[in-house]
């Protein structure tokens, strides 16, 4: 293998050359052809109104739906079946309350002295 010698031998040419004042013009020629466009700007409190407002929105949609949801469970009940579940109220406090029409409306809506119910009762219970 031959010696090689870096301050003896011919140098090689790269086949790369650099034009003459480049890096003195190379900053004003990038500058020429950035064109300035102007950035959008976006605000933290846009956003904090989106957060907001999102926020507001489900809290509303979870009140009405449990609003909703207890006004269905309460028109299903009647108003018997309320009384009998109420701890609060006695059966002295529901007679105390009711008129001689409010008997009277309670027991036509039973039937109590229909026909049948009459001879009912004599047969099994005289």
């Amino acid at each position: 293998m031959k010696q090689f010698d870096l301050d003896n031998d011919p140098k090689i040419d790269s086949g790369f050359r650099i034009p003459e004042n480049y890096f003195e013009q190379f900053e004003t020629k990038i500058m020429s052809q950035i064109s300035e466009k102007e950035v959008k700007v976006i605000s933290i409190f846009e956003t904090r109104k989106f957060w907001f407002s999102a926020v507001a929105a489900v809290f509303v949609i979870g009140l009405f739906t449990t609003m909703y949801l207890n006004n269905i469970k309460t028109e299903n009940i009647s108003t018997e079946d309320y009384l009998a579940c109420a701890t609060t109220i006695s059966t002295e406090d529901i007679i105390e309350n009711l008129s001689d029409d409010d008997i009277t409306a309670i027991e036509e809506s039973l039937d109590l002295y229909d026909q049948d119910t009459q001879n009912y009762a004599k047969e099994y219970l005289y």
